[in-house]
């Protein structure tokens, strides 16, 4: 297969070599690539859109003592795992599945529930957006301001193409900010808006990691149609960098979409 050299205009997504890289979450859509010695310079995990898959925030607390997840998710509802019980229910009053498959999915529910029983989770049911319309929304200012003004964060952006509106406050709070993770969608679509988001970003944070979301195809110059990338604070850039070229990395990256092939491409060096 020919390898998928992107334009040099796309040089400015090329990833920093870090020495502390590893996977959050599972291996599949949910798992995410952070610098574990950045990690542990943070108080507080910050997501924006949540959804049913909690194994990156799960994994978070378990790496960081005393520290917090606070979850942002207007539409945050258990109505997929009860959907997933009554089909296995039905499976299996037909001896189609399993009684221990019927029993798997009761338990992801039970976790579920549990996740959010934590002391040290926090739940908003407010839609990110910028500006503030309504009353059962939040923006990236509102929600610092709910938090010590010397916490250190790592903040989760997963809103379906509002990342694009709080670029600037992503900016404006970098002080805070030493991990930084954003799902950018329909990159086809938002092209402009999006190059011109991460030379924003670029002036506060440097970019550590890129992977393609295969849920989504690529646009016809080969750059994929949705990106995870994680950034990090400029303060913690090496002395030294060097640049990552080739995509996804095979030690930690796994398809978003377990029946689909990883999205690969590479930069021009």
């Amino acid at each position: 297969m020919p390898k998928n050299i992107l334009n040099e205009k796309y040089n400015l997504l090329r990833p920093i070599k870090t020495n502390a890289l590893v996977r959050l979450g599972r291996n599949m859509v949910g798992g995410y690539i952070v610098d574990l010695d950045i990690v542990e310079k943070t108080d507080i995990l910050v997501t924006f859109g949540f959804g049913p898959e909690w194994s990156f925030e799960s994994e978070f607390l378990k790496i960081k003592e005393n520290s917090k997840v606070v979850i942002y998710d207007h539409k945050l509802t258990i109505t997929p795992y009860f959907k997933e019980i009554w089909k296995y229910l039905r499976r299996f009053l037909m001896f189609r599945a399993s009684f221990n498959s019927l029993k798997e999915r009761y338990k992801n529910l039970k976790n579920y529930q549990n996740f959010f029983k934590q002391k040290n989770v926090k739940y908003y049911k407010e839609k990110i957006i910028h500006p503030l319309k309504e009353n059962n929304c939040a923006d990236l200012s509102k929600a610092m301001s709910r938090l010590n003004d010397n916490s250190k964060i790592v903040l989760k952006i997963d809103i379906q193409n509002n990342e694009y509106q709080i670029i600037n406050q992503i900016i404006e709070q970098s002080n805070q900010i030493n991990l930084l993770i954003i799902q950018f969608y329909w990159i086809d679509k938002n092209e402009t808006i999006f190059i011109k988001s991460i030379k924003k970003l670029k002036t506060k944070y440097e970019i550590i990691h890129i992977h393609a979301n295969n849920h989504h195809d690529k646009l016809d110059n080969g750059l994929p149609k949705m990106l995870e990338i994680t950034f990090c604070n400029k303060k913690f850039t090496p002395n030294v960098v060097g640049y990552c070229n080739n995509f996804p990395n095979k030690e930690l990256d796994f398809s978003s979409h377990p029946g689909k092939q990883d999205i690969s491409f590479s930069f021009n060096e």
